[in-house]
């Protein structure tokens, strides 16, 4: 501890309260570590701050303490602050080759005072590009497409490292890079699709399957990690004046470079599959795309829910923050539910939903391509609720009446592939309803609110 604390003006009251109480102490020691016991004893989350690449001190010696002021004199700020803004602790592919580039057109953007949703579209207008020489089907398009979107994802990491650099955060920002990732990641699986169709390959049931896998998991991965978070935060306040209230180890189970790295690869982040679906489609085409993707998802998935499940199986019978699930549903809500796996829930639904279409796929005659579009908007439909419902905000009635609910889409898709009419209608309404006008809202009502 540095003897140095920020204090949130969110938490303001709470601060105030708890510090009202130790005013008169009589315990020893510094005020910032008094103040820190305090804070941490009253329930309040302390989050650590990394100061990595900078020299620091914390001593009563006036030479160590000149000498090391000394040394953050000679620092290059804006070096120093480029290397923070840079995440270590992100995917393996991710720390080792993408951000050993992206930190250079970081700078680049940083000289040009670029904000990072400028970043954000720019990697988007990319992965449009990636997608639309994937289409053509041959090998050299595919392979500038491979090349453009490896280029995707490195300014995909701009965006956040510039953020950081400028600490230019937002709700619309975190919530455009989001989306505009998932749109990205499925429109090349359209691409590959429709690319093998030129030459006479229906590799459509596997792009749905792929586009379905990712929500299924993507969607698992942000519940369980918040409702975690939420769980393993909630404390009980305890006396200050306590004299021992025991501890916690902090020895952690030693692991090797190469086991922590061979782990955060197996977890499949977005470096490592958009890494796979680049080389893949270069090496083997859509068809090997489409086979390993699978097979290593699958791996992965395995790998990584069995830590979840038991972790979940150790968590009270009881449910915390319920609008942030009962906000994804689409469908009705169980206020009675003691379910502590509800993480999963809105998961399994949209696999269920998903499933369905591609049944649909199957016993039908209907253009493969039209119900991976159809699937395609209602799966964003999705993870607009996931992000609204992290941020605690949940999607206006009228745009959920719009899109009929789960029950109501299905109903509506079955009369109508029964009455023989074209699904390219519902394609071209879901799509409107789903990626305009509820994107439009959204970004309003951020406006309203800073307004």
């Amino acid at each position: 501890f540095l003897g140095i604390i920020r204090l949130s003006q969110s938490q303001r009251e709470v601060i105030v309260d708890a510090l009202s109480k130790i005013e008169n102490t009589n315990h020893p020691g510094n005020v910032i570590d008094l103040i820190l016991v305090a804070l941490v004893r009253a329930a309040i989350v302390v989050a650590p701050a990394e100061v990595a690449g900078a020299p620091f001190i914390r001593s009563e010696d006036l030479g160590a303490r000149t000498a090391t002021q000394n040394q953050i004199s000679a620092l290059n700020d804006a070096r120093l602050r480029l290397k923070l803004a840079n995440r270590a602790n992100d995917g393996f592919y991710s720390v080792f080759f993408l951000r050993k580039i992206s930190k250079l057109f970081t700078w680049l953007a940083v000289r040009l005072k670029m904000t990072p949703n400028q970043v954000t579209l720019i990697s988007f207008a990319i992965g449009l590009l990636s997608a639309y020489e994937f289409s053509k089907g041959n090998f050299w398009s595919i392979f500038i497409g491979a090349v453009l979107l490896q280029l995707s994802i490195i300014i995909d990491c701009v965006d956040g490292e510039l953020a950081r650099y400028t600490r230019q955060f937002s709700q619309l920002g975190a919530w455009l890079d989001a989306i505009t990732d998932r749109i990205k990641e499925y429109l090349v699986f359209f691409a590959l699709a429709y690319g093998a169709a030129k030459n006479g390959r229906d590799l459509w049931i596997p792009a749905i399957g792929m586009m379905l896998f990712q929500t299924f998991r993507h969607l698992s991965d942000y519940n369980f990690a918040r409702i975690n978070k939420i769980r393993s935060s909630h404390l009980e306040p305890i006396d200050f004046n306590l004299k021992n209230d025991g501890f916690v180890s902090i020895e952690r189970e030693k692991k090797t470079r190469f086991e922590y790295w061979s782990k955060k690869a197996l977890q499949f982040p977005i470096g490592e599959r958009w890494l796979v679906i680049s080389a893949s489609s270069v090496i083997g085409g859509a068809a090997f795309t489409f086979t390993i993707m699978p097979i290593l998802s699958l791996i992965s998935i395995a790998l990584v829910f069995r830590g979840r499940v038991v972790k979940t199986i150790t968590w009270p019978r009881s449910r915390v923050n319920v609008n942030l699930i009962d906000d994804q549903l689409d469908s009705v809500k169980s206020k009675n539910s003691t379910n502590r796996f509800d993480w999963l829930v809105p998961s399994m639904l949209r696999l269920l939903e998903g499933a369905i279409l591609i049944e649909l796929a199957f016993i039908t005659e209907i253009d493969r391509s039209v119900i991976f579009l159809l699937l395609f908007a209602i799966l964003f439909n999705h993870y607009d609720n996931m992000y609204r419902a992290l941020q605690g905000e949940r999607k206006p009635i009228w745009l959920s009446v719009a899109g009929g609910f789960i029950f109501g889409r299905l109903f509506v898709i079955a009369l109508w592939i029964w009455l023989g009419w074209s699904l390219t209608i519902l394609v071209y309404y879901f799509s409107a309803l789903f990626f305009v006008i509820s994107s439009i809202q959204w970004v309003l009502s951020r406006n309203t609110k800073v307004n």
